[in-house]
């Protein structure tokens, strides 16, 4: 249970990554990377093209930008080590509506996230040959609205992270004591699952 709970992420790898902005979204896009403290350069082609450089203190992450029409599309793939900028790319396929399919690699297991229209309709766990579905969307309004809006995510995500410390805190404490941890480590897996959703 340990190891969902508290696992360092190692990367994030989007296998296919698509973004279709306006050209009035630009400035929207940039600004979401420089409010959270990264570097940008914008780089801008004779043929209309732009390429938006982000900068972390491990890594740059190039995103080019195609011009179709009056649209800019960026398809392409890419690995993020920087646990903070892969947090900010998520933010900006939620936001900006992209397709992706991430892979969270953990140390002993990988997330995949599917993600269309910026929402998540899929998250499967890889353990060595296994896989097993976490979530899938079924077309249930409700729950798409309850999981998605925005206001009230980020505050369910620190109840939770609150909640998960508590437990573990408590569950340090029952080793100590020798006391049985089985009801604890049922309630920290399903809370690390619901997490799991929310960040997604």
């Amino acid at each position: 249970m340990g190891e969902i709970c508290m696992a360092q992420r190692v990367a994030t790898e989007y296998k296919k990554l698509v973004l279709e902005l306006q050209a009035s979204e630009m400035e929207s896009f940039i600004h979401l990377f420089q409010h959270a403290e990264f570097e940008t350069e914008v780089r801008i082609f004779e043929n209309g093209e732009k390429e938006i450089v982000l900068f972390s203190k491990e890594e740059q992450l190039p995103f080019s930008f195609k011009l179709n029409g009056n649209k800019y599309t960026c398809e392409g793939a890419c690995m993020i080590r920087d646990v903070k900028l892969a947090n900010q790319v998520r933010i900006a396929v939620r936001k900006f509506k992209g397709t992706a399919i991430a892979h969270r690699i953990y140390p002993t297991y990988t997330m995949i996230y599917y993600y269309v229209s910026g929402n998540v309709i899929k998250i499967v766990e890889q353990k060595q040959d296994r896989e097993t579905i976490v979530f899938e969307y079924k077309d249930t309004l409700g729950d798409m609205q309850r999981l998605f809006e925005a206001s009230g995510v980020e505050d369910e995500i620190k109840w939770i992270r609150m909640h998960i410390d508590q437990l573990l805190d408590l569950r340090n404490k029952r080793t100590i004591l020798q006391l049985p941890n089985a009801k604890i480590d049922r309630q920290l897996n399903e809370l690390s699952h619901q997490l799991f959703i929310l960040e997604a």
